[in-house]
């Protein structure tokens, strides 16, 4: 049965209520701020250099429960955090994702849809640079994002502990509508978490604890990926880990970034902190 994208959004924000259950309440992260403090040392960091991210995955399409792997992705992220007075983390990101042949694992410019037959262009994939908040009850946006109209639901937490590891999620749930060519109208669906030790969140001498992240989402079909009349959606997952250096990143994504933005790739706080045109 193809589920349309209204009322697939709204099972999804239905969900909400019963995917937070009661047994992952006893933790050694318990209050709403400890749990922000420890995302922040997992995710970013409480001083102010550069953090830097990378993962690797897979994007697949979801049609008649069938599922079909469509390209791989890998995804480079720069953050910046500062520490705002009245308790919420400010984030500035810029994030570039590399979609490659799952054959060759070479960057793809066009992307052959497997059900319509259909060869498009793929439009750059770059968020940001913009700023975010982390707050005790997820992410707020700006009002007005330069993206585009943006309802966003989140939620961080739960928390899981076990012995000395961690485990938070920090979820988003978005309806977009954009011109922006990546993006266009959709319904976009992120379960990401973020694994670390509870030594290192503790530590107050520790301003980042080590961490990796493991991603998973759940989409509408985007505009440009010439998938009109197909139904069904397309989901995602990736696995990646934190850094504070370029030399810490895979080669494989190193050098598509430095091909298509050597710029950012020669200095990438710059380009952080550059406002978007």
């Amino acid at each position: 049965m193809q589920i349309s994208r209204r009322r697939f959004s709204g099972l999804m924000s239905a969900a909400l209520g019963t995917m937070f259950v009661p047994a992952y309440a006893e933790s050694a992260l318990t209050s709403p701020d400890d749990i922000l403090h420890a995302l922040i040392k997992l995710r970013g960091t409480l001083d102010d250099r550069l953090v830097m991210w990378w993962m690797k995955g897979m994007r697949y399409g979801v049609v008649n429960d069938s599922i079909r792997p469509l390209y791989g992705m890998k995804t480079g992220g720069f953050q910046l955090y500062q520490q705002l007075a009245d308790g919420r983390h400010s984030m500035t990101m810029l994030e570039l994702i590399f979609f490659t042949d799952l054959e060759t694992d070479k960057p793809l410019a066009q992307f052959a849809n497997p059900y319509s037959g259909k060869l498009v262009d793929i439009p750059e994939q770059r968020l940001g640079p913009y700023t975010v908040y982390h707050t005790t009850q997820g992410v707020e946006i700006p009002p007005n994002p330069a993206f585009g109209t943006f309802e966003l639901r989140t939620q961080l937490g739960p928390v899981v502990v076990e012995g000395d590891d961690v485990w938070i999620r920090d979820d988003s749930f978005v309806d977009v509508d954009s011109d922006q060519p990546m993006m266009g109208e959709h319904t976009y669906n992120e379960f990401v978490t973020y694994h670390g030790s509870l030594k290192d969140i503790e530590n107050p001498e520790l301003t980042s604890a080590p961490a990796s992240v493991t991603f998973q989402s759940v989409t509408s079909w985007r505009e440009w990926m010439g998938a009109e009349g197909i139904g069904g959606h397309t989901t995602a997952r990736a696995a990646g880990r934190k850094c504070f250096s370029l030399d810490e990143f895979p080669d494989d994504y190193l050098q598509i970034l430095n091909d298509r933005y050597p710029a950012i790739a020669k200095d990438p706080r710059a380009a952080l902190l550059k406002k978007p045109a």
